[in-house]
């Protein structure tokens, strides 16, 4: 489905009893990128998966709790960890129906999470001094891209600057993929299939939504996800 040749963007979403709740800067980042932004809920499950997929020309897997560790084959190690059971199946069994598909893809923060534990990956449960206290686009993490990949294309440089809200990392990362960007800690900032294609697949750490109006790699992440997603499939 298609308007004016404007995609139709479907991004994951945290739900309440009452309300479907998600940060309206997710929606802006898609809508000025020239796309449709339409936000998920996951009442129904892995059954919706395949409902959602259908009209949607690219999906982004937003943040929000924490990726059950049952699904890296762990108990919950932490008092931190907060998860959304019916979540986790809905966008589970999405990204497995991605394997099989040509749509663009972004994750950010725990979709970066998602899509690394969906592909096999596993997750640090707890870690200390990645939750900053100012909210918004105040980027004071330095993280070093990797040559070669699609994120240091868009980055245009070796040396990126971000926001840090998580708790929670990337340990092991997927078989197939390779981290994109690391921080000076060692801790894993982006992951991307290992293997260039012409798909846009990319899971970043931080949440470039804040900033796409003042930075550079941010702004170019939502233009080259949203342009990959005019593409017919």
């Amino acid at each position: 489905m298609k308007r004016e040749n404007r995609p139709v963007i479907g991004i994951t979403s945290s739900m309440s009893d009452t309300f479907v709740r998600m940060r309206r800067n997710y929606f802006d980042a898609i809508e000025q990128a020239g796309g449709i932004p339409v936000f998920m809920p996951h009442t129904g499950g892995a059954e919706d998966a395949e409902k959602f997929l259908s009209f949607c020309d690219g999906i982004l897997f937003a943040g929000g709790d924490d990726v059950d560790p049952k699904f890296y084959g762990e108990e919950i190690k932490f008092d931190s960890v907060e998860t959304t059971p019916e979540r986790d199946v809905f966008e589970l069994a999405l990204a497995e129906l991605l394997k099989n598909d040509d749509r663009p893809v972004l994750g950010i923060c725990r979709g970066s999470q998602l899509l690394n534990v969906a592909f096999g990956g596993t997750l640090y449960q707890h870690i200390d001094c990645h939750r900053q206290d100012e909210r918004g686009a105040i980027n004071q993490r330095s993280a070093k891209v990797t040559d070669g990949t699609l994120l240091r294309e868009l980055a245009g440089t070796d040396e990126i600057f971000t926001n840090s809200f998580h708790h929670q990392a990337v340990k092991d990362v997927a078989p197939g993929f390779v981290v994109a960007a690391r921080a000076a800690d060692g801790t894993v900032e982006a992951i991307e299939p290992e293997v260039r294609t012409d798909r846009f697949f990319l899971a970043v750490q931080w949440h470039p939504e804040y900033f796409y109006k003042t930075d550079k790699c941010a702004n170019n992440i939502f233009k080259a996800f949203v342009e990959a997603a005019k593409k017919e499939y």
